[in-house]
């Protein structure tokens, strides 16, 4: 997980608390529906913060925490990806767009967007962004300017960008906050599926 000082220097110092995020903004979903598309039950959650998620430590599982603000819902998990696996993207993104950014510990971070239930981007975030198909009109590059460090990674603007393209501001309360939040099967159980497929 990188770090490039600016206003999402905190995102560092996340890993102190063991705390690596996934982070999805999804735009067309309400909580509830969003739980549901992670196949997760709304009526079986209970409420956590990102750092009581991480003491749980659940073999096989994953919390994932879901929050809301303005008319983006957006997701919180402290160490699982299953906001990153493509599929999964595709199926939040339905009948509206998902942007989500994995954190990785050793620095692999990566990216993904999908609108509508199609995969846009899916990839790693050093140099500038760019779509699956080439001339893509639902992704545009200048949504990149001015986020690259001198070496051309991103380091946690990764962040900025999801901001610029979903319209919200990440906080970093977000992670202090207690959040509606499912237990699910961990993010191996999409391991062969078609849930990774890229076109």
């Amino acid at each position: 997980m990188a770090g490039n000082g600016g206003r999402f220097s905190w995102i560092a110092e996340l890993e102190e608390d063991y705390i690596v995020p996934t982070i999805s903004l999804i735009e067309g979903a309400d909580r509830e529906e969003v739980i549901r598309r992670l196949g997760g039950d709304p009526a079986v959650t209970r409420s956590l913060t990102a750092l009581e998620a991480v003491e749980l430590d659940v073999d096989d599982s994953e919390f994932v925490g879901v929050g809301r603000t303005g008319n983006i819902t957006y997701t919180m998990e402290s160490i699982g990806y299953v906001a990153a696996v493509p599929g999964v993207v595709r199926d939040l993104s339905r009948g509206g767009r998902c942007f989500s950014v994995r954190f990785d510990v050793n620095g692999a971070d990566s990216v993904h967007y999908a609108v509508d239930g199609d995969l846009v981007v899916y990839e790693e975030h050093d140099g500038v962004v760019n779509s699956l198909r080439s001339d893509d009109p639902r992704w545009d590059t200048s949504w990149c300017d001015g986020l690259l460090d001198a070496e051309g990674r991103w380091g946690s603007n990764i962040l900025a960008l999801a901001e610029r393209v979903m319209g919200v501001s990440v906080q970093r309360s977000w992670f202090k906050e207690s959040l509606m939040t499912a237990e699910l099967p961990s993010a191996s159980r999409y391991a062969g599926t078609s849930h990774w497929d890229i076109p």
